[in-house]
């Protein structure tokens, strides 16, 4: 077939397409040409009419008939739309659209009408989400930016390929992230890292952008930001390319950053030995280059946590806990000489803390407690004492030794301390307590286990108490099916006895999908019953929240549970 047959041929089919007829520019792109190319007249005409269903037609008839019976038709319409959309959108067939409304410098009309409608362009931004590497998105994306929705880049999740939007992306992020509080980082964290590591070239580009803006005052969010890039790249399998990157935007000596490395990692003798002649050398380097989590996780892990796998020397293990100290304690801006007393001072505690928690068992921790007790004054005691506390919950038998149900376990009070005392470690105090209430327990009686459980949800009701809610709340309802109801109802029950009105629309809806599963259960308690109607009540009635149709709708489920089992009490 010729060149102008195959074209004739192309023409045909476009006339063809269902409802062809009603397409924009049909006339002047399509038929035009098809005449212009020797294509008759008379076959146009019948290709058009043939192809002609009228699917605007009826669904003007529609949405005429819904209108009729107080149905929103638009919004059906749109929200149909929107689905096939998802369904059917093709970046093969959208893509070569960019070149084209590059030549010509304009976009086309419908595509203007679209990113001026709310509604289409949330429905851009998702295709983008699923489509993140599709041309013709990004630059219909690239067009919002440019305009008077910008501030809308925000809200994407995902990053675009233009590096103009990309860095709205970024700066959106950034400034949301900063003034937050911990418990508010926790939470938007996770989709912004998804964002910042969907690509090499993005995670390379954010970790560069973040290692400028931490050289200015005020930067640990942008360093704890970083570190969980860092993580989270790892996880994928990045090691390398996370570690060259590191050891690129790192000002440390090569000797020291390399010792860093090798301890952080695996510590041997030579590399302890190494990093502390370097920072007992009457020029130590910078303090800023220990002060790294995994560094200072690794060195904890190796001098308080028993069988981590690596075994030291006691003069080896003692110049590790110096280091512990130093970096700890040390502040570059201050002379050395005026700090090197507090140094000491850290390091003789973290080693009295050492030696005493090597025989804290039974009454060997109650003889160990006023040692335990000065150390978690301090930051670093409280995270070394909170290691040890990790260990000895899951590694070893203490509780099913020690635990008695009648008395709060003296780790679990530890616990309390730490997270009181420490605002900053309330994180990892809940780490802690998440994995030793999932831990699979040996040689308990059920209801003794239960009890065990209990305490453990005692220390997570102790957490909502100062203040850590979101999380705990988000974690219970995450491992409701997994434990046992009666788990639930217990903090429930205690966390309602504790809390006081007006209450906040997060913790409301919170506990509303914590109550929901169990609403049967809480029938048979007219104690706790009586308390999440108390609850319930106060919250409908507050004037500072906004109870949805979907949030009301869960609290009349909650009542009617209520009411369906008062004719059998």
């Amino acid at each position: 077939m010729s060149a102008q047959g195959s074209s004739l041929q192309d023409h045909r089919n476009a006339l063809s397409e269902k409802d062809a007829i009603l397409e924009p520019e049909i006339y002047s792109n399509v038929l035009a040409k098809y005449l212009s190319e020797g294509g008759q007249p008379l076959d146009a005409v019948t290709l058009l009419a043939e192809s002609y269903v009228g699917v605007p037609s009826m669904c003007n008839v529609l949405s005429s008939a819904g209108r009729a019976i107080d149905v929103d038709t638009d919004q059906v319409f749109r929200n149909t739309v929107r689905t096939m959309l998802k369904d059917k959108f093709d970046p093969a067939r959208c893509d070569p659209l960019v070149e084209e409304m590059l030549n010509n410098e304009h976009m086309p009309s419908w595509l203007t009408d679209l990113i001026q409608d709310a509604y289409w362009r949330q429905s851009i931004y998702e295709l983008l989400e699923a489509h993140p590497q599709s041309t013709f998105l990004n630059y219909v994306v690239l067009q919002i930016a440019e305009s008077e929705y910008s501030e809308e880049m925000a809200q994407l999740k995902t990053a675009s390929t233009y590096l103009q939007v990309y860095n709205k992306i970024l700066d959106a992020a950034l400034s949301k992230l900063v003034p937050v509080d911990d418990l508010e980082f926790e939470h938007q964290l996770p989709n912004i890292v998804r964002v910042y590591c969907e690509r090499e070239e993005t995670y390379f580009y954010a970790q560069a952008l973040l290692h400028k803006l931490c050289e200015k005052p005020d930067n640990l969010p942008l360093v704890r930001l970083s570190k969980e890039l860092e993580k989270v790249a790892m996880r994928s399998g990045q090691h390398a390319f996370v570690h060259a990157l590191k050891q690129c935007s790192s000002d440390a000596p090569a000797q020291v950053a390399g010792a860093i490395k090798a301890v952080a990692s695996n510590p041997t003798p030579g590399d302890i030995m190494t990093l502390y002649n370097l920072y007992t050398s009457p020029q130590p380097p910078a303090t800023h280059h220990l002060c790294d989590y995994d560094l200072i996780a690794s060195m904890i892990r190796t001098t308080f946590v028993p069988k981590s796998g690596i075994v030291l020397k006691p003069e080896i293990n003692d110049k590790l806990l110096y280091l512990l100290a130093y970096a700890t304690t040390r502040n570059d801006t201050k002379p050395l000489q005026d700090q090197q007393d507090q140094i000491t001072r850290v390091h003789v505690m973290l080693k009295t803390l050492c030696e005493r928690l090597k025989d804290a068992k039974g009454e060997g921790l109650t003889g160990a407690i006023k040692t335990i007790l000065d150390a978690i004054k301090l930051p670093i005691g409280a995270m070394c004492v909170l290691h040890w506390i990790e260990y000895t919950s899951i590694h070893t038998p203490y509780f099913e030794t020690y635990f008695r149900s009648s008395e709060v376990p003296v780790l679990h009070l530890l616990l309390d301390e730490i997270a009181f005392q420490h605002p900053l470690q309330r994180s990892f105090v809940f780490g802690v307590i998440k994995t030793c209430l999932l831990r699979s327990y040996e040689n308990f009686a059920p209801e003794i286990l239960m009890r065990l459980q209990k305490a453990w949800i005692d220390r997570l009701v102790y957490l909502v108490q100062l203040h850590y809610s979101m999380p705990v709340l988000r974690f219970m309802k995450q491992v409701e099916r997994d434990v046992d109801d009666s788990l639930t109802v217990h903090f429930v029950q205690n966390v309602l006895r504790m809390a006081r009105g007006p209450y906040t629309l997060p913790f409301v809806e919170h506990m509303v999908a914590l109550l929901l599963p169990i609403k049967e259960t809480l029938g048979l308690l007219k104690p706790v019953q009586l308390a999440v109607v108390s609850f319930l009540e106060q919250a409908q009635q507050q004037s500072d929240i906004i109870i949805t149709d979907e949030l009301e709708a869960k609290i009349h489920a909650i009542y009617q549970a209520r009411h369906a089992r008062q004719p059998n009490q």
